[in-house]
């Protein structure tokens, strides 16, 4: 063919033989090569506060039989806080003449069990596991019957309808598990206020007087925990300089973007944030820094459904998240949510079998999955795995480590408690990893190893993680070489 220069008989196969040599070369300089190492010995957080759930009063109450077997998994998901947010309706019918309110237990203890068992039920649980609970209400009250409204969150008359009813869990029902109150659910979100016009400072008042009825009840101890900021992280810190003695509990929530966890943004704006906490209020690390709520927003859909929380993938971006938590200096964090069953998206009718639009979609399952022709929906999900495991290796009381060493698109992290210890490791690339976890002075201790990859995760048969393989001495002080598939997680634990 024209123009077409032909190569010398026997240069083809010269050119393989000296290709395939190079290739030899090549991979005895790789397997010279040293493997990278993450060493964990930079102290992050003293004083963990423990990983936690959202479990709310249901919308659709579960059936004997899905609350028995959703108490078998909570117990085996061991969490370290539990935030529970209701209504004033159910325990408040509304004010006799002269405007003092009128509360369910006032007409005796039967009616009381009856209006506020749904409530009752979890704290109930949490009391009998020692729960650190964070108990709140979404919004200010509204239908409390004939007479004046309650006009907003600065209305006097809320707050003491609040600390009423914390009064009477805390003196009458002897409830020990309630260590924070939750004060208005995301008061900067325009979905929070009935005329969509957020109030900074109608909040701000509604703070400072239910600060002083918890103070007159008694209730000095009891921290309010604040300001529950859904992102608009401004409102974060014109509180901490506007009323950090009123806060005694600092919370956020965040509902992350993919991007924004895999460069590395929440644990960058956490570390931020700690540091104005710190700047304007010096005992906010002793209070406690704690995110309220954690979920990833990517995928969200038909208003607030998140189909995602089916994925693998879903389990390996909350790790993540977790570690970033952690990272950053923050205490914890408590997921959004346990249940589909527990909340209806906003807006949505409420029929008497939930249809494929009524429920959010963000929970380790769905209690009213048969009932809606999805049986399978009742099965738990496979971030369970990831958020569980952290849950019971990475305890409250733990002090937690991380690393400098940093490989990209890997994240490490560990807690010590006491003789034990747990590590995590997650690799949210897309390429297989090569790593060397390192912790000096670690002798050598017979560890757990679990595994949570696509094709890759133990579970027993109530689907609850087991461990890959036997358990293995491991001399972490030398180091321990691990390999990661693209996109998991590997957990070594002491911890039986």
């Amino acid at each position: 063919m024209p123009g077409v220069t032909r190569a010398p008989a026997g240069y083809a196969g010269s050119m393989v033989r000296w290709l395939a040599g190079f290739v030899a070369v090549l991979s005895v300089f790789a397997a010279d090569a040293p493997v990278p190492t993450i060493t964990l010995d930079t102290p992050v957080v003293s004083r963990f506060l423990g990983l936690g759930v959202q479990w709310d009063p249901y919308e659709y109450q579960p059936s004997a039989a899905a609350w028995a077997l959703t108490l078998k998994r909570v117990d085996y998901l061991r969490p370290a806080f539990l935030r529970v947010m209701w209504w004033a309706n159910p325990y408040c019918s509304g004010f006799d003449d002269s405007d003092n309110p009128q509360y369910v237990w006032q007409d005796g203890e039967a009616k009381a069990n009856a209006r506020l068992r749904p409530l009752l039920k979890i704290l109930d649980y949490a009391e009998s596991r020692k729960i650190d609970v964070m108990l709140g209400e979404w919004q200010w009250p509204v239908d409390l019957g004939p007479g004046r409204p309650i006009s907003g969150p600065e209305d006097p008359r809320w707050a003491r309808m609040i600390a009423d009813f914390v009064h009477y869990l805390t003196r009458v029902r002897r409830y020990t598990v309630i260590r924070y109150y939750n004060f208005m659910n995301e008061p900067n979100g325009n979905w929070m206020w009935r005329d969509r016009k957020v109030d900074y400072d109608a909040w701000k008042t509604g703070v400072l007087h239910l600060r002083s009825e918890f103070d007159a009840r008694g209730l000095r101890g009891l921290p309010i925990a604040g300001p529950d900021n859904s992102a608009d992280w401004g409102w974060l810190d014109r509180t901490v300089k506007d009323i950090p003695h009123s806060i005694g509990f600092w919370d956020m929530h965040w509902y992350a973007m993919d991007r924004e966890l895999r460069e590395g943004a929440v644990e960058k704006l956490l570390r931020e944030k700690r540091q104005v906490l710190l700047a304007n209020d010096p005992a906010a690390e002793q209070k406690g820094l704690y995110m309220g709520e954690a979920g990833i927003l990517e995928g969200r859909v038909n208003g607030d459904q998140q189909p995602r929380v089916r994925t693998f993938e879903y389990g390996v971006l909350m790790a993540d998240f977790a570690a970033q938590i952690m990272d950053a200096g923050w205490m914890g964090a408590s997921v959004w949510d346990l249940d589909d069953a527990m909340h209806v998206v906003n807006g949505r009718p409420h029929p008497d079998v939930p249809d494929d639009l009524t429920l959010k979609t963000w929970g380790f399952w769905n209690t009213q999955g048969a009932a809606m022709g999805h049986p399978e929906d009742e099965a738990i999900r496979p971030w369970f795995y990831t958020w569980s495991s952290m849950t019971r290796l990475f305890p409250k009381g733990a002090r937690i480590y991380s690393s400098r060493d940093r490989i990209a698109g890997v994240r490490a992290v560990m807690g010590r408690t006491g003789s034990d210890l747990s590590v995590m490791v997650v690799n949210t690339s897309d390429q297989h990893v090569s790593a060397r976890i390192r912790v000096p002075g670690m002798a050598t201790r017979v560890l757990s190893t679990f595994r949570y990859f696509d094709k890759d995760r133990a579970v027993d048969p109530e689907s609850f993680p087991m461990p890959s393989g036997a358990n293995k001495a491991i001399d972490l002080g030398a180091g321990a070489d691990l390999e990661f598939p693209a996109r998991g997680v590997i957990f070594l634990t002491t911890f039986k």
